[in-house]
This record gives structure tokens, sequence and C-alpha cells, in this order.
């Protein structure tokens, strides 16, 4: 064929075999696969094409197989494969998949046609829908597993997920224990509140037992046994607010690690023996049920029903505004910083590591770890004291030692 017979784009640039330019001005590939099928991609400027050709070309080389599901089957298929995932991580999963991704412009785009441009601007679409960087890093968690297994099938070459999340970093809240001054504050500004007291021993269990809130809010008094002293945890409630009404619902613990029998002190044993009080003075909705559990140990005496999540932090956050009229303050609190001082206190009294994930129900020893480790310095003072202590007591036992240059003097 003759230069003058190739054909052109409107703006004279010569097109490859395959390549035409559309009436509305966007630009069309067609080729044929590797089992003899046509296919078409569509973009609005030649070097898009051109770009999407190279990927083409470079999966059939490879033998990529170019028939692909949209993203949203592709996630469907994905979590299908994810026998093992904590329920209340599926249902978290499920939720983003629902709300954000479905519906979007990406979730119905084939895989094989996404860039990573696409899930960039996704990603800042996101962010300027007010979504927050951990919400982006969650779906983003959905996402490029996602398309790591349409890249593990064979369907696409390579991950354009990879690194899209690396301008998202936020700064971790710094986990904080309280030192036994605030503690002992924390739990006196509750008594002090005349219609916060009923909850003092629900704090005080928390803070003794290192239960995550959504274990402590599922607790029910099948799971308490006041004759052995022993808490079963074995279930958790979470919620999710779904169009302005916050919705409760029951999956297993965190991970399998989180089933565990904790034994009560002799101090959480008389909690219980309060709380057990409170229960029953307290007015309780008789229908209600979250997915079958019922007798909550902890009840909210406004609704009847058990405690949710957000009322435990606006009752929190209550007592951190007491600040200004008192002389010990208090930092910012949450319900996961009345665990992690749980956690610090068994670790400060000597407590076994093994001993410690156990109470904690940790899978992995090393977030176990990172808490026995954690040095503040209160703790560095009380372990000072400490050491102060034992040799005061030593020196009772030891002879005083006379320098011998005492006796030339």
């Amino acid at each position: 064929m003759h230069m003058a017979d190739k054909r052109k784009d409107k703006s004279g640039r010569v097109l490859r075999k395959g390549e035409s330019q559309r009436k509305d001005n966007t630009y069309m590939y067609r080729w044929v696969n590797n089992d003899g099928e046509r296919e078409c991609v569509y973009a609005r400027t030649l070097n898009e094409l051109r770009e999407l050709e190279e990927g083409i070309n470079r999966d059939m080389v490879l033998g990529v197989c170019r028939k692909a599901d949209t993203l949203n089957e592709q996630i469907e298929r994905y979590l299908k494969t994810k026998v093992n995932l904590a329920n209340s991580t599926k249902e978290n999963y499920k939720y983003y998949f629902n709300h954000v991704i479905k519906e979007s412009r990406i979730g119905r785009t084939k895989v094989t046609d996404i860039r990573k441009s696409d899930i960039l601007l996704f990603y800042n679409s996101l962010t300027e829908q007010g979504l927050s960087i951990g919400t982006i890093k969650i779906i983003h968690k959905i996402i490029r597993p996602s398309l790591q297994l349409a890249c593990d099938d064979d369907v696409i070459s390579k991950n354009p997920a990879d690194g899209c999340t690396k301008d998202y970093t936020d700064n971790p809240e710094k986990k904080y224990a309280l030192t036994f001054e605030e503690e002992e504050e924390f739990l006196t500004r509750i008594v002090m509140r005349p219609r916060m007291k009923r909850y003092y021993p629900m704090y005080a269990i928390i803070l003794k037992t290192g239960m995550r809130i959504s274990e402590a809010i599922g607790l029910t008094w099948n799971d308490v046994s006041l004759d052995s002293r022993e808490i079963s945890i074995n279930h958790q409630i979470q919620y999710r607010v779904m169009d302005g009404v916050v919705k409760l619902y029951s999956t297993d613990t965190k991970t399998s690690a989180g089933r565990r029998v904790i034994p009560m002190t002799d101090e959480v044993y008389q909690l219980f023996m309060e709380q057990r009080k409170v229960w029953l003075s307290t007015k309780k909705d008789p229908d209600f049920n979250v997915d079958g559990y019922k007798d909550f140990v902890f009840v909210s005496h406004i609704t009847g029903k058990c405690m949710n999540h957000n009322s435990v932090r606006r009752m929190m956050r209550t007592i951190v505004s007491m600040n200004d009229d008192r002389d010990i303050k208090l930092p910012d609190l949450s319900p996961h910083i009345l665990r992690h001082t749980a956690c610090c206190r068994f670790a400060e009294s000597g407590c076994d590591i093994k001993v410690l994930q156990y109470l904690m129900g940790q899978t992995d020893i090393k977030t176990t770890m990172r808490v026995y480790n954690h040095v503040d310095m209160e703790r560095v003072k009380r372990e000072l004291n400490r050491l102060k202590q034992l040799n005061q007591q030593s020196e009772k036992f030891t002879p005083k030692f006379t320098p011998f240059c005492h006796k030339f003097m």
C-alpha cells in the first residue's frame, strides 16, 4: 500500500492496522484474540488507544486471556474465595463494595480495561467526597486482591492497583495507656455524674479484663458464670449506620483466638455482682434481640436495649469534657484506650506473654509484644521506684561496706 493510500485520522496522523477514528472523534482498535475471536477497545485519544494496544499485544504474547469480568464481578468472585475471612471483615468488605464501588464507573469497567490512573482517579474522587484515608485503604484492600486474582488467573498481566495508596499516608494514633492516676480519675468522674454512675461497672470491667468494646456489648448473662467466675467470649455485636439508622448485628469473634474464657479476679467478680444489681433495676425491652442473642449484660437505661458503640463513646467524651473543672486532665478517650490500658497493666504485673496473648484474644504474638514492650515515662518511674524499694529491702540484710581507706584516716 502506498503512503497516499494509508488511512489517517482527522489530524492527519497515520492509523495503524486495526485502528480507526469514530464519528464522535474517539478511537477504536479491533483485533483477533488468541481464541480467534474479534474484540475491540475504545479510547478518547490516539495516544491512549496505543497504550491499550501495547497492553493487548503484550498479553497476547504472554497468552493472557482477554475475556474478563467487570471489576464488580471480579470482586464478587474474590469474596467467594475468602472462606477463612472473619465474618466482621467480610461484612465490612461487602458494605463498602455495595455502597462505594458497585455503582461507580470503575466498578462497571472490565478489569482488562482498568489502568492504574483509573484507580488513582477513583481514590481521589472518594477523597473529594469526604471519605477518610482509613476508608480508602479498606476499599483498596478489596480492589487490589481482587485484581491480583485476575492476574493469577491470567486475565490481566499485571495488577494496576499496585502502589495506588502510597500517597495515602495518615498519622496513626499513638496507642495510649492511662496512668494509674488517670484511670482512677476516669472512674471517679463516672461516679460523680448521677445518670452515668450506673455504667461504672461496665467501664471498670472493660478496664480490668481488656475486652474489645464489641465483645463487651455482645456479652449476655449466658456468657457469664458467677458460680465458676468465668467470662465466655464467643461472639461480638457490631453496628452499621444505614440511612441514618444504627443497625446492630452479631458476628463471630474478630479472630479464632478471640474465642476465649476469661477467669474473673475477685475485683471483676464484685463488679459483675454490682452490674447484676444494675441490670435487675433497669427496665428492659422484652422483645429485643440481636440475631437471637438476648439478656445482654450491659443495657441502656434509656432504650432498654443493649448498649451501642456510639453511646459508649459519647459518654467517654462527656467524661473528658470535665477537664476544665478537674485538677487531673484526661486525654481524648476511646474504648480501645481502655483495652490497651488493661493490656499494659497485665504486662506491667509480669504476666506471661502467652497468657497475655490469650487474655487479649490476639492471634499474632507480635501484636501482644508491641504492647508488652511499650514503655512510657510513667512506667519507667514505677519500675525505678520498685527497684528502689527492692534495694531498700536488700540493704537490711546486706552488711555495710566500709571503704578500706577509713581505717587509715
